[in-house]
């Protein structure tokens, strides 16, 4: 077998895992949108509630209304936890996906080289025959030149 034809099956196997790393690191990317989008929600909520004014407020409404604030300032703090770890999750995505690009381009080059070397080997086959068939073309028309001169020299 071709060695650029024992190369196909990586080549595709190669491709498929960068399609499948493409794929995982648009879902990461979607998911780190989804929670950085509920992280803007809860900090406009939270900026929203905290400067609603509130009339007549009685000391245990005040008490109310801190501990709601400090309730979400505290989801919007898990918020972005989360949203970091996410951040950190579509940056590895990222690397395996330059990983994997690489490794793909590697056995594209390699295949290409070997297609290369098979071109030349198979070009300088063609141009030996070609030679051949010219060589053989010359001999036989050498040979009738000599058969047609000794036919004419014996009439």
């Amino acid at each position: 077998m071709i060695q650029s034809k024992r190369i196909d099956p990586l080549l595709k196997r190669a491709q498929e895992h960068e399609d499948a790393v493409a794929r995982d690191l648009a879902e990461r990317q979607s998911v780190l949108d989804t929670h950085l989008s509920r992280l803007d929600e809860l900090r406009r909520y939270a900026e929203e509630y905290a400067n609603a004014q509130m009339a007549a407020t009685s000391p245990a409404q005040l008490l109310n209304r801190r501990a709601f604030l400090d309730r979400l300032d505290s989801a919007v703090e898990q918020q972005q936890q989360t949203v970091n770890g996410n951040l950190e999750k579509v940056e590895a995505e990222r690397a395996r996906l330059i990983l994997a690009s690489r490794d793909k381009a590697v056995l594209e080059q390699l295949a290409a080289s070997y297609r290369a070397q098979e071109k030349v080997v198979t070009d300088r086959r063609d141009q030996r025959e070609m030679d051949d068939i010219g060589a053989r073309r010359a001999r036989l028309a050498q040979t009738e030149d000599q058969d047609d001169g000794e036919q004419g020299g014996r009439s």
